[in-house]
């Protein structure tokens, strides 16, 4: 609505303008007929400027209408599943994408209690993290894994927000700040971002890093696994066997700082570092050296580059073995 319209002043003004485009004229006035003319004129300014503010009114509404259309849109499309719950945990409100992501349809979804779509054996993070979204004006966040009606599962991420709803009506203040003495009167809404790819990723990564970890270990040879700045990533149990070490004391260590520097060989440093930029190999590089707990060793090494499907994650795979007897 245009500030000129809404003015007082300027509305007077024009209803004005437009009274005098088609005026009253009177034909031989007779006395008092002017006053009446005066209050005809008034009258007809009055009317004008209601018509106008009528059309304004009308305009605005159909404005707040399209802005409400576009909002439900948005809403209800949007990728993200988003919901509002009450105090007890109830829907109060969900979009089409998070009742597409539960597979239930939305008028089903109203008034039931979100935690039924919670799988089981995650209940008691959903309670804690709904009870801290309630305690706290801070967003919080989670990772839940959900159970459909046809007994499908999803992930989802939640990112929730406690929001203060107006004491006499349902809906929600524009704001996330509320009185802490109206606790009753505090909703929730929830963001519901389906994870489930990124889960089954990591699932897949994580079974991928036990299983290299179990082959390690069902090898005898002493193995390591240095990542590219030359720590170790990984070890076989037999080479924490084999040189009397622990996982603590080698994890995240640099190699060649390893025991009392063994390995702070200068060449072999230099071939370790080639197969990272050019992927060259290492086969029978003889270290004899002095070991902590263990003496004087003649060990072979062999190393070789290990790279993901995607190329960008590398690390090398040393093997070593003790050649003293035979030397």
């Amino acid at each position: 609505m245009s500030k000129r319209k809404t003015d007082p002043e300027s509305l007077r003004t024009e209803a004005e303008a437009r009274v005098a485009r088609g005026p009253i004229a009177l034909v031989n006035p007779q006395p008092g007929e002017e006053l009446l003319h005066k209050l005809l004129h008034e009258l007809q300014v009055h009317q004008v400027e209601l018509q106008m503010q009528n059309e304004e009114l009308r305009l605005a509404q159909i404005a707040m209408e399209e802005s409400r259309d576009r909002y439900a849109d948005l809403y209800d499309f949007a990728p993200i599943g988003y919901l509002t719950l009450s105090r007890e945990g109830t829907i109060t409100e969900i979009n089409l994408t998070a009742s597409d992501m539960l597979c239930v349809v939305r008028k089903k979804l109203l008034a039931r209690r979100f935690a039924q779509f919670v799988a089981e054996t995650d209940r008691d993070r959903w309670y804690a993290h709904f009870d801290s979204a309630l305690k706290h004006e801070q967003r919080q966040q989670c990772e839940l894994a959900f159970q459909r009606q046809d007994g499908s599962r999803f992930y989802g991420q939640l990112d929730s927000m406690r929001v203060g709803a107006l004491p006499d009506s349902g809906d929600l203040v524009q704001t996330a700040v509320a009185s802490t003495e109206s606790d009753g009167a505090f909703l929730v809404r929830i963001a519901l971002t389906d994870i489930t790819r990124q889960v089954q990723a990591r699932n897949i990564i994580q079974r991928a890093q036990e299983l290299s970890e179990s082959i390690l270990d069902a090898v005898h040879q002493p193995l390591v696994v240095l990542d590219e700045a030359m720590n170790v990533a990984s070890a076989s149990r037999s080479f924490y066997k084999y040189f009397r070490a622990t996982p603590e004391e080698m994890l995240g260590h640099n190699f060649f700082e390893l025991g009392n520097r063994q390995w702070d060989i200068p060449k072999l440093k230099q071939v370790l570092e080639a197969i990272f930029l050019r992927d060259d190999v290492l086969d029978g590089f003889e270290v004899e050296r002095d070991f902590p707990d263990i003496g004087k060793r003649k060990m072979l090494l062999n190393a070789r580059r290990i790279v993901d499907k995607t190329g960008e994650t590398q690390s090398i795979l040393l093997a070593m073995e003790d050649v003293t007897k035979h030397g």
